[in-house]
């Protein structure tokens, strides 16, 4: 149980030190009778520290620590809990616009539910502007930076503004496997925080509002997505009681199309016309059950949304799949992985409007090349 007294340490590690993001959030109103501690990590070793960062004044502690090299979020995240004592651990992220009131949400919801073990902030994102944006609202990708709209409790949320309790946490820590760069270990932190607590979710606080402004000013960005991929190709493997096994995804149908490709070309190369033929069809397909899915749940969406949001859904399980493979780990192609904390395995009658366009259409391809070829 909680109790009527806390502290909050917000760990915010920075790549960039922006004066633009860190000085809001280290001008946060401060809650009364709760002793709030910043720790910053400068995770760039070459970076010259601002001078706003002496100029900050008020009722708080503030500590900066400077990594010797670039150690990525995971390692900063865990320096920050390390260098702090409050009850609470407040992460946020060093590039988003911060509510002034944002540490007086998270107050009124640790005293008004001190049994919890943390709580979910939302993170608003700008109006869609270009159709990349489009794309990426589209896609889904970024529904858990909402989630706190949608649901009373989550599995997990984004780091770019969460708090947990320090006792719900215990020595759990990020691990160091995932990139640098981001893209896993925070599904991976907070399942393992969830699972240490009989499994109880964390609560949802819409109204500890922060803003996170697109990625590369809105433009095309499929690296990003591959990257996150490549990170969340490690879920399956830390934590297997929540993978599944389940049909392969276009990549990995692509994949073993293309071996089996190299394969036959020795002894029928007058199949590789029907097998390349086949790609095609598979990417067709791809665009199509996109299609469908897109337009219900954006009903005026563009061609060029479409094929964007398929590009974003193929750069990210591209990547899961690199990831396996890259560390040697083909028994994992074809796992999935529920992040919503859920452990159920699969069931072949498990289906969604994008499954059922590629079940309907994946016969009529196959006929088709049987037919002709």
């Amino acid at each position: 149980m909680g109790k009527e007294n806390f502290s909050f340490d917000v760990v915010i590690p920075s790549y960039r030190l922006q004066e633009q993001y860190i000085r809001p959030i280290l001008k946060l109103e401060i809650p009364q009778g709760v002793p709030v501690h910043f720790i910053l990590i400068a995770d760039q070793p070459g970076i010259k520290l601002p001078e706003f960062l002496n100029e900050i004044k008020g009722d708080f502690q503030l500590t900066v620590i400077k990594n010797e090299k670039n150690e990525g979020a995971s390692f900063s995240r865990n320096r920050g809990i390390e260098s702090g004592s409050g009850d609470w651990i407040i992460l946020l992220d060093d590039d988003i616009l911060v509510a002034p009131d944002l540490l007086k949400k998270y107050a009124a919801a640790a005293k008004s539910f001190p049994e919890e073990i943390g709580f979910i902030g939302l993170v608003a994102l700008p109006a869609v502007s270009t159709s990349f944006t489009k794309s990426i609202a589209a896609s889904g990708a970024m529904d858990i930076f909402s989630i706190a709209r949608h649901r009373d409790s989550f599995a997990w949320g984004a780091t770019a503004n969460i708090m947990f309790r320090r006792s719900a946490a215990g020595n759990i820590r990020f691990s160091p496997v995932f990139p640098k760069s981001g893209g896993g270990e925070d599904v991976d932190f907070f399942l393992k925080i969830r699972k240490a607590n009989n499994y109880k979710n964390f609560k949802t606080v819409p109204a500890a509002v922060v803003e996170h402004p697109w990625w590369n000013n809105g433009q095309r960005d499929f690296g990003k997505p591959f990257r996150y991929g490549m990170g969340n190709s490690w879920l399956v493997q830390l934590n297997p009681e929540y993978a599944y096994r389940d049909w392969l995804n276009t990549p990995e149908t692509i994949l073993f199309l293309l071996i089996f490709i190299l394969v036959i070309a020795a002894f029928q190369p007058q199949w590789l016309t029907a097998l390349f033929l086949t790609v095609a069809g598979i990417i067709t397909i791809e665009f199509l059950a996109n299609l469908v899915q897109v337009q219900k749940r954006q009903k005026s969406a563009t061609l060029i949304v479409v094929w964007y949001t398929m590009l974003i859904r193929l750069a990210q399980e591209s990547g899961v799949l690199w990831g396996k493979l890259k560390r040697g780990r083909v028994d994992l192609i074809g796992l999935r992985f529920h992040d919503d904390g859920s452990r159920k395995k699969f069931s072949i009658l498990r289906s969604n409007t994008y499954r059922i366009v590629k079940w309907i259409l994946y016969p009529v391809l196959l006929f088709f090349i049987l037919k002709y070829f």
